[in-house]
């Protein structure tokens, strides 16, 4: 057997952390979590209180010599996203976390690990559980849906809390010290379909094997969209051959870049090799264009023999898959101040019936008038071709005009103790520090957190040497 998590130093932190990956805590389904850490709290004797949403807060007294400096509110989400590739034998959605040491990392077979934000969290308990950490008087809030708008954030009651100074464990990279996040808002297109009959060659055609992603730290990246790419593919079928299209499935998370897309068609007799040719030319083109982005790029087309289906309408078709062509994804705009990105879209979810279509596209922008610029392109893409749009999940952006005195003394601080510059950035995801920071007045907000990749998708992987100086790195924190 390989090496335990819980064997792992930091010890305490790795070990909450170990426990955490146990509990399946997909958005939505965060009572379980909930009640562990009121029980965690129970057990220690600390005052904890849950709400409706089964957000948790824990409070913890300042430690001797503390009791002068002002609060502080440590605060990370309990939900993660829940994505398994095809060949994973665990739903993390229901089961635990199959996690294993390989190097300097933490990584889950087949599945997301959930370091996003489990991690977070097991610092934050860390820090509660200790009798050796020196701390002022802290306000631990555990929020739910993070993972699906903020949820949980958006209906905290901050009129309990006292801090106004705020460490959110949310970041995915160590090096960068966050003041700063986008806003976003879901867009859903919908409508009715007229169905039919076709008969003819049943194809399935399955899109996998891409690199996926969060759709706002790995949006930059350039990554094949397995949505953007299978409606790319029936457009060009459509021009050459008689096609009709029975299902369409892809995507499962509104935050993550579809990574697999499937689709059945039926392709009149007389056209299956005009079909597989475009097919096979189709992966061709593919594999060269996002070699570098997406080397595990497959496009498998199983011939299923003759049959009769159900499908839609060549009409409706026709504007279905013309909709995957022109909707955007990827960076809409760069920020032009930073290197960064400032708007974004992410054809999310796609899903097609014979008697109805559903294609969600998530926005991202950290200036929230560029954010409603792209919701009106989208929308009027949807009126063009006669498709219900509905907004859905809005959340602001963290817009932050100056570093505050605690952001450059946090800045100061890494590099004294590492010896390494630390860069202040706002970044191109969600944080709930936009929602607190609208909430409290005179909030002071940093967020923080230990090297992480593939976050979102079954490649996730957290560092381990990062999260132990991240505990270091917080519990100086704690004394400024």
């Amino acid at each position: 057997m390989g090496q335990s998590i819980s064997e792992l130093e930091p010890k305490r932190v790795f070990t909450f952390f170990d426990q955490i990956t146990k509990i399946p805590r997909g958005s939505g389904n965060e009572k379980a979590i909930s009640d562990y850490l009121v029980d965690f709290a129970d057990r220690r004797g600390l005052l904890a209180y849950r709400d409706d949403f089964n957000n948790v807060t824990i409070l913890k007294p300042a430690t001797a010599g503390m009791e002068d400096k002002d609060t502080v509110i440590l605060q990370a989400h309990m939900d993660m996203v829940c994505i398994a590739d095809k060949e994973a034998t665990a739903d993390p959605a229901k089961d635990p976390i199959d996690t294993y040491v390989d190097g300097d990392h933490i990584k889950a077979r087949g599945t997301t690990l959930g370091a996003d934000d489990g991690i977070g969290m097991s610092l934050i308990l860390a820090v509660l559980d200790s009798d050796d950490v020196a701390h002022p008087m802290i306000e631990a809030v555990f929020t739910s849906d993070e993972e699906v708008g903020l949820n949980g954030a958006n209906g905290y009651d901050c009129s309990r809390l006292k801090g106004k100074r705020f460490i959110n464990l949310d970041s995915e990279e160590e090096y960068h010290l966050v003041i700063g996040c986008a806003g976003g808002c879901k867009c859903d297109l919908t409508t009715k379909c007229k169905n039919t009959k076709a008969e003819g060659v049943i194809y399935e055609l399955t899109i996998t094997g891409l690199a996926g992603g969060h759709s706002g730290m790995e949006i930059d990246k350039g990554g094949a969209n397995a949505n953007s790419l299978m409606g790319w593919l029936l457009s060009e079928a459509l021009q050459s051959v008689e096609l009709n299209l029975g299902s369409f499935e892809g995507g499962i998370k509104d935050n993550a870049i579809c990574a697999e897309a499937t689709a059945t068609v039926v392709v009149k007799k007389k056209h299956t090799k005009t079909f597989e040719k475009i097919v096979k030319t189709f992966t061709d083109l593919v594999t060269v264009e996002y070699g570098k982005t997406d080397p595990g790029f497959t496009l498998k087309c199983k011939d299923k023999g003759k049959g009769k289906l159900e499908v839609m309408s060549t009409k409706d078709l026709y504007r279905f898959a013309s909709l995957l062509n022109i909707l955007p994804h990827g960076v809409a705009k760069m920020s032009q101040t930073t290197d960064m990105v400032e708007t974004s879209s992410n054809l999310a979810i796609v899903s097609a019936k014979p008697k109805s279509f559903r294609i969600c596209v998530s926005i991202r922008s950290n200036k929230e008038a560029t954010l409603e610029l792209l919701l009106r392109r989208i929308e009027t893409m949807a009126d063009a071709f006669s498709v219900t749009h509905e907004r859905r999940g809005f959340y602001s952006a963290w817009e932050t005009d100056e570093i505050s005195d605690f952001a450059r003394s946090a800045k100061e601080l890494y590099t004294r103790k590492f010896n390494r510059n630390i860069e202040i950035i706002s970044i191109h995801a969600g944080l709930e520090c936009a929602v607190f920071s609208q909430k409290i007045k005179g909030l002071d907000a940093i967020s923080i957190g230990p090297d992480m990749e593939g976050v979102h998708s079954p490649s996730e992987k957290l560092s381990i040497s990062s999260t132990a100086r991240e505990w270091e790195f917080l519990q100086e924190l704690l004394k400024l």
